[in-house]
């Protein structure tokens, strides 16, 4: 009796530095939970990062409208030996000037200073075509965006829901404890009374064993569940469910809604990057028009030689001459034309491989929303039966324990008595969870969270 004591003390103790003996937890609803992802988690940040920098595309797109204005100046200490004839000046800088008469290795000063714009005025379409790639590169990253934030919502409303069902079998692991328990002191009572064998009191603390440990059990998986809760949530503490509405009603049954997945996010996200493959076929067809630039310039020069020859080294870094200059310039790849048709059928190929992944996702859903309808119906089927289930346990069970008392039946047949009542017990709790899994099941398939949510009204 004394050891029994000192055990059942040492696991209470236990338990209680498990459960409470560790920082504190955060106690949040899953709409708590669903704001909480959706402000914290770093790839939902990440995403939107993306988002801004492809928006500065499109700015970029179109400032090429705006002219470019260059300012330079130069200043040199070199020789001015020259030759007149061609040279390729790739690695060398180029002088000046008239041929010289000789070699002389004096250097003078030179200098130069100019102001030069250049304006892609016309560009049959090509702006406008570069700008639409940009817009439609923004299209997909947002896309994307929205598709990873579908996904981490349903994920954590998924986790939750797992750790919601792990904290009602902590509940009903404890409550079989306190039946064996109570067993075991009524065994304790007959025994001492010799209406019942001594083996019997032995029997049910291994039984009570048993439980403990399968409460131990429980517990590690649902601090596991906080812990997983509490990553997809970006924070250090576990987290905690607070919603018990699950466990308490099913949601309400359901008509069927329309089976159009144009919106879906695992859709538009495909469509997304559809559109950015069909930007940029326009974009290669008018890469290859033709382009009208106008250009002006003014620029001073300064050289220490004279027109006459006669040098004066240090008159080079001030200007002794001026110009200005204005033209326009039309440039048109004519011998591209190959490389044009080869790009575009290559990126048309592209477009048309998209295309079919759209209808590969369209495919899926619609499969998808079948099984997710197929698992919503025989989830209500199979929580009709689980509170059957459970109403029989219970007084299967408190007429097994009379029975028991009177010496009518003994050790083995309570005991089976009991492990039914606590698997109708488990499977009661898991048919709730099971229905409203199979409701997100049903949301996820329709892309719209708030099939779910609205549920917890």
């Amino acid at each position: 009796m004394p050891y029994l004591k000192i055990t059942s003390t040492f696991f209470l103790l236990f338990f209680s530095y498990l459960v409470y003996g560790q920082k504190p937890d955060t106690t949040v609803s899953l709409r708590e939970a669903l704001t909480l992802a959706e402000k914290n988690y770093p790839l939902l940040k990440s995403k939107y990062y993306e988002s801004e920098a492809a928006k500065k595309d499109v700015a970029l797109s179109r400032n090429t409208i705006i002219p470019s204005l260059d300012l330079s100046y130069q200043a040199n200490l070199a020789t001015y030996n020259n030759i007149t004839g061609m040279l390729n000046p790739s690695g060398i800088f180029p002088i000046s000037g008239p041929p010289s008469a000789e070699n002389i290795y004096q250097p003078v000063f030179g200098s130069a200073a100019g102001v030069s714009m250049n304006w892609q005025a016309i560009t049959f379409g090509q702006r406008d075509a570069q700008t639409a790639y940009a817009t439609a590169g923004v299209n997909q990253k947002e896309s994307d965006s929205k598709m990873e934030l579908f996904r981490h919502l349903a994920n954590v409303t998924n986790t939750y829901l797992d750790a919601a069902l792990a904290k009602q079998l902590i509940a009903v692991n404890q409550k079989n404890i306190k039946r064996v328990e109570f067993a075991l002191i009524q065994s304790r009572t007959l025994t001492s009374k010799g209406l019942k064998p001594g083996v019997d009191t032995a029997l049910f603390q291994s039984e009570l064993s048993k439980s403990r440990i399968e409460l131990l059990n429980a517990t590690e998986r649902f601090e596991t569940q906080k812990i997983m809760l509490s990553q997809f949530l970006a924070v250090n503490e576990a987290i905690n469910t607070k919603d018990s509405l699950f466990f308490e009603k099913f949601p309400q049954a359901h008509a069927a809604i329309s089976s159009d997945f144009s919106n879906h996010p695992y859709v538009s996200y495909p469509k997304s990057i559809l559109e950015y493959s069909l930007a940029k076929e326009k974009l290669i067809k008018r890469s290859y028009l033709p382009k009208i630039n106008i250009w002006s310039t003014a620029y001073a020069r300064g050289s220490g030689i004279k027109y006459d020859g006669t040098v004066k080294a240090s008159d080079g870094l001030g200007f002794s001459r001026f110009n200005y200059g204005l033209g326009f310039q039309i440039v048109y790849p004519i011998l591209k034309f190959s490389d044009k048709n080869l790009q575009i059928q290559q990126q048309n190929l592209m477009t048309q491989s998209i295309q079919q992944k759209v209808e590969e996702n369209l495919l899926i859903l619609d499969k998808k929303d079948q099984i997710s309808q197929v698992t919503y119906n025989n989830a209500y089927l199979i929580a009709t039966e689980t509170a059957t289930q459970l109403q029989s346990a219970q007084y299967a069970f408190k007429a097994m324990q009379i029975r028991y008392n009177t010496g009518l039946v003994n050790f083995s047949d309570l005991i089976q008595a009991q492990y039914n009542l606590l698997k109708a017990e488990t499977d009661s709790q898991q048919s709730y969870w099971y229905i409203w899994k199979a409701l997100l099941n049903k949301a996820v398939t329709k892309g719209d969270i708030n099939i779910f949510l609205n549920e917890l009204k």
